[in-house]
């Protein structure tokens, strides 16, 4: 079940908060809500709920081990590596095992070793299993550096695990930043009407801005790039990262929302990205809780930037390309994620020529803004193509795009420049990725407070009229 759909908003969350408001006691209100995410689990992945199940049970398990006041910080260790390991596996047979077996086919193949090839039966990977196993091993984590942190509580940790709002789509939620809320937050109007603006404007962003740039970055990529201008060509590549960013960022706002209308606080997981002056400052804005979650996690405990520089490029390569790999068990992401790192990595390697270029000083700042912005905002909006095509696709795509000598046919359609409809929310999408509004200072008053909840109402009524009508609702992150 999508949250940018019917049935979610006019049913199951509205009967979920009522039954939730209902119940007096904050341990009667979790087992609410835990029942109500394996629901909204069940619901379009029925039998994969079970595997839900067995996580929760495995970690409960290993965190008990791994908090044991009694075990010695060997067996600490060694419960915390079984835990974490079972995690990976469970991860690896739904993701990756059939993309390793694909690897090894081929290279067998290659170098003709052997005849064999690996075959295995075709694997359906359970909705959300990325973000779910982050949380497990986060836990884990935490309750191995605090050992008070352990959950004694299965119904507790269960819900943590599975909390709906953050599922399917993240944000990658922290044990430590929420458990304490788990056995008691506070419940006010005020945060509730907060959730519910933050849900309006994320499902807006979803159905209104990202699904319609999503029909014409679709319809573009369908077509035969030799044979399209390269317009339509460069249109896709800011479309589709305006598109991934829309798409994401307002279903993580969606998230944060019916947190506080249950009365979570969850942290942010974007900040405006596409404002960095740096790829570095980039990934500390876009998807956040994933960023921090690889810089926590496996970033500073490989040594950082602690071990000399050459380390350090290092471990940023093997950060970045299993950013790359937890996006999709394909090339491609792989790709992706080595070309962030190796942006990264030149960044650093030219710290100094930056430093100048991003030097103090008012007679040329304006300048050295915009020049800082253009340069992050090109590696950022190129890349994001091959998040959603094969290599040989966005080599083909690009070259394409780069190539100005081709002569295109007189009859091909330039009906799309022209569509109003993508032409406005186009615009709308350039216009609100960046924070522009902050300077404004507007005066919070009786008339400023009704024109907000006017244009709130005006864009749950357009955001519904359209799901009612429109069947094409795409979401990139539903595969992880």
């Amino acid at each position: 079940m999508l949250f940018s759909s019917i049935t979610f908003v006019i049913l199951f969350l509205p009967v979920t908060l009522l039954v939730y408001y209902c119940c007096p006691f904050i341990k009667a209100k979790n087992i609410i809500l835990l029942i109500a995410s394996l629901l909204f689990y069940a619901w379009g992945e029925p039998r994969f709920v079970l595997i839900m199940i067995c996580s929760i049970m495995l970690n409960y398990g290993a965190g008990l081990l791994i908090g044991n006041a009694g075990f010695s910080v060997s067996k600490r260790k060694v419960s915390l590596a079984l835990g974490v390991s079972l995690n990976v596996l469970i991860l690896f047979y739904f993701k990756y095992l059939g993309f390793s077996e694909h690897i090894l086919n081929s290279i067998l193949k290659i170098t003709h070793i052997s005849e064999f090839q690996f075959t295995t039966a075709k694997i359906v990977l359970p909705l959300g299993i990325s973000f779910y196993t982050f949380q497990s091993i986060s836990y884990l984590m935490d309750v191995y550096r605090t050992p008070a942190l352990v959950q004694k509580n299965i119904l507790n940790l269960g819900l943590f695990i599975s909390f709906f709002p953050q599922l399917i789509a993240g944000p990658i939620v922290r044990y430590h930043d929420i458990n304490e809320q788990i056995k008691e937050r506070k419940h006010r109007f005020d945060i509730f009407v907060q959730g519910v603006e933050r849900f309006i404007i994320g499902l807006a962003k979803k159905v209104l801005i990202a699904n319609t740039l999503a029909e014409y970055v679709d319809g573009i990529l369908r077509l035969q790039y030799a044979w399209t201008p390269s317009v339509y060509l460069l249109l896709a590549v800011i479309s589709g990262a305006l598109q991934l960013y829309y798409d994401f960022s307002g279903y993580s706002d969606m998230a944060i929302g019916m947190g506080r209308m249950f009365g979570f606080h969850i942290l942010e997981n974007f900040d405006y990205p596409f404002i960095s002056k740096t790829p570095t400052e980039f990934w500390r804005r876009w998807h956040i809780s994933l960023s921090s979650w690889f810089r926590d996690y496996l970033y500073i405990p490989l040594g950082g930037n602690r071990k000399g520089f050459i380390r350090q490029i290092i471990n940023l390569l093997i950060v970045y390309s299993l950013v790359g790999l937890w996006h999709g068990a394909e090339f491609h992401f792989i790709v992706f994620g080595l070309m962030s790192g190796a942006v990264i990595v030149l960044e650093k390697s030219f710290q100094s020529i930056l430093n100048k270029l991003y030097g103090k000083g008012k007679a040329a700042s304006t300048i050295r803004s915009i020049l800082a912005h253009i340069i992050a905002l090109s590696y950022t909006v190129c890349i994001f193509m091959f998040f959603r095509l094969n290599i040989k696709d966005g080599l083909d795509f690009y070259c394409n795009l780069l190539d100005f000598t081709r002569k295109i046919p007189l009859s091909v359609d330039l009906l799309l420049l022209a569509d109003t409809r993508f032409s406005v929310f186009f615009a709308c999408g350039l216009a609100f990725s960046f924070p522009w509004w902050r300077k404004l200072h507007i005066p919070i008053n009786g008339f400023t407070t009704a024109l907000k909840y006017a244009l709130l109402i005006v864009l749950l009524v357009l955001s519904i009229g359209r799901l009612a009508t429109d069947a094409y609702n795409p979401f990139l992150y539903f595969r992880f």
